[in-house]
């Protein structure tokens, strides 16, 4: 875990980005460049030596974990759940719509519009990443930087930059479609953005991939836990080709990072709990099993978010445990406990077409993956000890019903009701990119190759290798793997709109008589348009 220095919050508060309808996409002002800066942090006289530089990186990371953050943050602040508006509505979960924390039904129930707290703020986050990113970018060009430390040097830092920037774009462009796109710290503010075509800004962010895929160091032994390295560029790089149907570039991106000789797919136990029972595959999401010093080689990436850590997150990261662990101790004869996944409040509740989805003996389906038995666990109840009957009003309830076990870690002895993450977020892992090279090969409708592609996942899940592989196939593979990790609006969406809205309208009986044709985009926040006065910024198609 790195460390994060105080210095950071400074940066993020002192440099002044003009805001476009409360986002950052440009500089300072004029008034602020006159401004004697000599006494406080700011670009001018920060970014002028290596230890700079490195503050200004360790913000980008800072910022970069915003994306999961909830509430009480100066910055800005997500609603309870952010991630799981990328995953209802869409074909893996229905949604707890009445009741606690009812933020998600607008996304489930499609009535969600241009104000909707998620849709203003993830615009708002990924514009902060890239007014960072572009802000270090400018920087990097001055002359006279005085590079002192053999750690950190202009291509860590340009390559860092880069990755951000084009993180950042990978969202906007998939929730929003034509969006600006903005690399230059502007003089002045501006209200005269235009969106520019999506596939223009992919081809962007294509470039900007490229450029950290060669500047970001090599081995990820080297560097500190949760640092990019070359092979998260590469990752996200195929992800980029795929999106503008380069599917051949996809598959050498994809290759690299498969070929590299850091990385395999976890089949044997390690970390934490090895020795007590589970399996390899439960193994990647317990507590400390995130990072490579664990004996995970399967991470490209991870997000360090770990609780009360310097550098990882605090009570308000990540509340994903809410939304995917039931509300079980609503339940009569239950009460809270770690070995039950910690206080849920069981907001989003897995499809059964998933739960039926797997082969009895694939790993993935182990009691340690999946938990689908319930026994009541309160000493002081009659129920102790028994089996509870699962009914569909139980499940729809959000009390108890079939879920992933990623999420379930408690620490209910220091606090009965935490509600947040305990551990860091992987973000990027080497299964997931086998099935991006699947995909790309389904891309060129080569289902012999798709297979090919992507039967390590099947073999190391002890499951049956296929022959062919169709894109509904590789979906449904998508989910058994990434159930709960993948942002599933972005993957379908990357699949096309026909997909989506097929997907959802036969698989999400919530969501299929209430999605309409548009929705597969979300419309433009409506502070941006209305900010934007100097030139027309249309609204997406739909949504006027």
């Amino acid at each position: 875990m790195f460390n994060f220095k105080m210095t950071i919050m400074k940066i993020l508060y002192k440099i002044q980005f003009v805001l476009f309808a409360a986002v950052v996409l440009a500089s300072c002002s004029k008034s602020f460049l006159d401004e004697d800066t000599s006494g406080f942090v700011s670009p001018g006289n920060t970014f002028v030596n290596t230890k700079g530089f490195d503050a200004g990186l360790t913000g980008l990371y800072a910022f970069a974990r915003l994306e999961f953050q909830t509430f009480n943050n100066s910055i800005f602040s997500h609603g309870a759940t952010p991630q799981e508006s990328l995953q209802a509505g869409t074909d893996i979960v229905a949604v707890k719509t009445t009741g606690t924390d009812a933020t998600l039904a607008p996304f489930t129930n499609y009535t969600f519009n241009p104000a909707s707290s998620y849709i203003r703020n993830y615009w708002r986050f990924a514009y902060g990443l890239i007014g960072n990113s572009n802000q270090i970018l400018t920087a990097l060009e001055n002359p006279g930087i005085s590079w002192t430390d053999p750690n950190q040097d202009p291509k860590t830092v340009r390559g860092t930059a880069s990755f951000f920037r084009a993180y950042a774009y990978r969202y906007l462009v998939t929730l929003y479609g034509d969006v600006p796109w903005v690399d230059k710290i502007s003089a002045s503010p501006r209200t005269d953005f235009v969106r520019d075509p999506k596939a223009n800004v992919i081809q962007m962010m294509i470039n900007d991939f490229k450029t950290a895929s060669e500047n970001l160091p090599d081995n990820p032994d080297q560097v500190a836990d949760g640092k990019l390295t070359k092979w998260a560029a590469l990752h996200y790089l195929a992800e980029a080709y795929l999106m503008v149907q380069k599917s051949d570039s996809a598959i050498w991106a994809a290759n690299q990072v498969i070929n590299a000789p850091y990385f395999k797919l976890n089949d044997q136990r390690f970390g934490a709990e090895k020795d007590l029972p589970g399996d390899y595959f439960h193994d990647m999401f317990i507590e400390n099993n995130q990072n490579r010093k664990s004996g995970n080689r399967e991470t490209i990436w991870a997000i360090q978010l770990e609780f009360n850590n310097l550098g990882g997150g605090d009570r308000y990261t990540d509340w994903s445990k809410r939304a995917w662990v039931p509300f079980y101790a609503q339940q009569t004869g239950f009460s809270l406990a770690d070995s039950l996944g910690g206080r849920g409040l069981g907001q989003v509740r897995p499809y059964k077409w998933w739960l039926d989805s797997y082969e009895a003996n694939d790993v993935r389906n182990s009691k340690y993956n999946i938990k689908r038995d319930w026994y009541h666990n309160n000493p002081a109840s009659p129920l102790y000890g028994t089996k509870l009957v699962l009914t569909d009003a139980i499940r729809s309830s959000g009390n108890v019903f079939e879920t992933t076990t990623k999420f379930f870690y408690g620490k209910t002895a220091v606090d009965p009701a935490f509600e947040g993450n305990m551990k860091d977020r992987v973000k990027a892992r080497l299964a997931e990119t086998y099935l991006l090279l699947a995909e790309a090969y389904v891309q060129k409708s080569d289902p012999g190759g798709a297979a090919t592609a992507l039967n390590p996942i099947r073999v190391r899940a002890q499951a049956t290798p296929f022959s062919s592989v169709t894109a509904d196939v590789l979906l449904d593979e998508r989910a058994r793997e990434l159930m709960g990790e993948e942002m599933r609006r972005m993957t379908l969406s990357r699949f096309g709109a026909a997909k989506f809205l097929e997907r959802v309208r036969s698989l999400n009986d919530q969501s299929k008589g209430a999605i309409k044709d548009h929705q597969v985009l979300w419309p433009v926040p409506q502070e941006v348009i209305d900010a934007n006065t100097g030139a027309p910024f249309t609204q997406n198609p739909g949504y006027q």
